[in-house]
């Protein structure tokens, strides 16, 4: 690696990601070199910087102290509740409430002493949340919030744990809950009652897209997957409108043209038998049956259909 330089070395990739993490809020850009053998785990973990930031670098990691934030929601009882177990388990740590309207989504944040950063892990894995259970994982933080308050509404308090790649962008939230709470738990996620189904896909972007929407015009709706397919659920008192939003925000794509109905019918019974969506937009004149009859799907659709018709 010409023009790189070793600045310091690790046992623990975590140790070396949080280094390139602080030095990476302040514009110097690392590489992490893991030289650790995967079978008997020798070696070290190895943090460069380019070589004409080595001494600002090394001042960074030098004067590197104090706190790091290791979890974080826009509710206070979910870390409140973790916090206790961490404090129980003789781990300091302490609450910040983000005013900052950019941090809407992880208002209260939790933070640890550094030194104590690694005994914290095992929690943050779940490995030493004893007496918890993890009882569903979200992609989102606002769907985080809506399934917490769900609980909630049932008496069941549960504890959320943010999950972050390499990167540290937002993979998972697990959400967990005490073990005696674990059934009822999954029996109130599993009905949903005072919600009906809107909207469902075979792709998670697809319904993603759509909650999104609504959640624009204000109104809440749950992502669950089930029976394979991802299914966007409202309140019953926002069906309609949930309805006429997703409606207008379609859009349609045309997949074949018929002359004939009775032809255009025939292939729209055989994408109804798949789930698919779509609809038959009849353009001949009445008088002189002139133009097309076109067969329409929804472009998150459009592959799979396409395929279904093209192998009949």
């Amino acid at each position: 690696m010409e023009n790189w330089v070793k600045i310091q070395s690790f046992k623990r990739m975590h140790q070396a990601e949080l280094r390139k993490n602080i030095l990476s809020q302040n514009g110097i850009n690392s590489v992490i070199i893991n030289e650790k053998d995967s079978m008997f785990l020798f070696g070290d973990i190895e943090l460069f910087v380019e070589e004409k930031d080595e001494k600002k670098a090394k001042a960074l990691i030098n004067d590197f102290a104090g706190l790091t934030k290791i979890n974080s929601f826009i509710d206070m009882k979910p870390i409140l509740l973790f916090q206790k177990i961490l404090q129980e388990a003789g781990i300091e740590t302490s609450i910040k409430r983000q005013e900052s309207e950019k941090y809407i989504l992880g208002n209260y944040e939790l933070y640890v002493d550094n030194e104590n950063l690694e005994k914290t892990i095992p929690y943050l894995t779940g490995e030493k949340l004893t007496g918890w259970k993890k009882v569903l994982e979200c992609k989102k933080v606002r769907q985080t919030k809506y399934y917490v308050d769900l609980l909630s509404e049932n008496l069941i308090n549960s504890i959320i744990i943010k999950k972050k790649d390499s990167d540290y962008h937002l993979e998972l939230v697990n959400i967990y809950v005490k073990n005696e709470d674990f059934d009822k738990a999954k029996r109130v996620i599993s009905e949903l009652k005072g919600f009906e189904l809107v909207k469902e896909s075979e792709t998670y972007s697809s319904i993603e897209k759509i909650e999104e929407t609504l959640s624009k015009n204000s109104v809440k709706a749950i992502i669950k997957k089930q029976d394979n397919l991802f299914k966007l659920f409202v309140e019953k008192d926002n069906v309609e409108l949930a309805k006429e939003i997703i409606n207008s925000n379609i859009k349609w794509v045309e997949l074949k043209t018929f002359s004939n109905i009775a032809n255009a019918l025939y292939y729209k019974s055989i994408l109804d038998a798949e789930n698919i969506p779509s609809v038959i937009i009849n353009e001949k004149g009445s008088a002189f049956l002139l133009g097309e009859i076109e067969l329409l799907t929804e472009e998150d659709y459009f592959e799979k259909a396409s395929e279904l018709i093209n192998n009949l």
